[in-house]
């Protein structure tokens, strides 16, 4: 890792947590997707109108006690650079097609919401791919001012989740909002 100390070499910092962010999202989907379970009957019911059966089918979910940030970001702070994201703060993360859900956050909002945003996540891993998902990730954050809410990703997951809060009985497809999105055919 190349980092200078106290001048942040931008580039360099978007290939480490590119490369290092791809590794960590396959290690913790292998660690967690055996300990998670299938959307339930209840969930299925809410989001069948907004989501295909085959990502309701492999989509998967786990409570734990509090997401962990990567063990990468010692490294980062080695070189004198601080948290780029504090995933410990989160309500939840997806791991391909693997969900955690922090309990620290299990009152904050609805669940449903919170699944709705974090399956966008999921489509968005199924037609990307791990590699292009981590990419856009990392390069969206840091050209658009190092700010989570700006990151594409993440505001095609908000602007879906409060669509979907806005009038729940207006079915639409995750899936072709994302590929429309995206350009994939």
């Amino acid at each position: 890792m190349r980092f200078r100390r106290k001048v942040l070499d931008v580039h360099a910092l978007v290939v480490f947590l590119i490369q290092n962010g791809r590794k960590w999202i396959i290690d913790q989907r292998e660690v967690h997707y055996p300990h998670s379970v299938p959307l339930g009957g209840r969930e299925i019911e809410i989001l069948k109108w907004f989501y295909r059966e085959a990502t309701m089918e492999r989509t998967r979910i786990r409570h734990v006690p509090k997401i962990v940030n990567p063990s990468f970001y010692t490294d980062l702070a080695r070189s004198g650079i601080s948290i780029p994201l504090d995933f410990s703060q989160m309500a939840g993360i997806t791991f391909v097609d693997t969900i955690l859900l922090s309990d620290l956050y299990a009152h904050v909002q609805p669940r449903i919401s919170l699944l709705f945003h974090e399956m966008v996540h999921v489509v968005q891993y199924g037609w990307l791919g791990v590699s292009a998902f981590t990419s856009h990730y990392v390069q969206g954050w840091a050209q658009n001012g190092f700010v989570y809410a700006e990151i594409p990703l993440e505001r095609e997951a908000y602007e879906l989740q409060k669509r979907f809060e806005n009038a729940p009985k207006n079915p639409f497809s995750v899936e072709e909002f994302v590929i429309k999105k995206w350009g994939i055919m």
